[in-house]
């Protein structure tokens, strides 16, 4: 079963949210207070938060989209015990369905140029890739 984050649900959310984000369990939890992460959901399965996906609704510029606004995969993660049993479609096809909800009509993502596994799983899923790019900065 597949529901919304709320005051009751956001320690679940937060513990799997801060191993892909590599933050801090109440840095998370603040923010999602404070509204930073509006479209939260966890996939229970026997009473537990097994999986969760981050959404968003972007309206800048998304690179191959061909709409806009677009529905964002911010980020996904299933428990390892409970990866390659179909949780992770599971939660794609909540967020297409969701997308098209708000009208809605593409759904898009990203993940670094040296992250193999997320590559193949957007693949897997059923992403195009559009682009590759290396990002530079110069400090002042």
């Amino acid at each position: 079963m597949i529901k919304q984050v709320d005051s009751y649900s956001l320690s679940d959310w937060s513990a799997l949210a801060s191993t892909v984000w590599q933050a801090e369990r109440t840095q998370l939890e603040k923010d999602f207070q404070n509204g930073v992460f509006p479209y939260e959901f966890l996939f229970w399965q026997n009473g537990r938060a097994i999986a969760f996906i981050s959404l968003s609704i972007r309206k800048d510029y998304v690179e191959g989209a061909k709409t806009s606004p677009v529905a964002y995969l911010e980020g996904i993660s299933v428990l390892s015990e409970y990866q390659r049993s179909g949780i992770a479609k599971k939660l794609i096809d909540f967020a297409r369905r969701w997308a098209k909800n708000q009208g809605i009509r593409q759904l898009a993502s990203n993940c670094e140029l040296d992250n193999l596994t997320s590559q193949a799983f957007h693949s897997a899923i059923g992403f195009k890739e559009v682009n590759r790019t290396v990002n530079y900065v110069i400090d002042f």
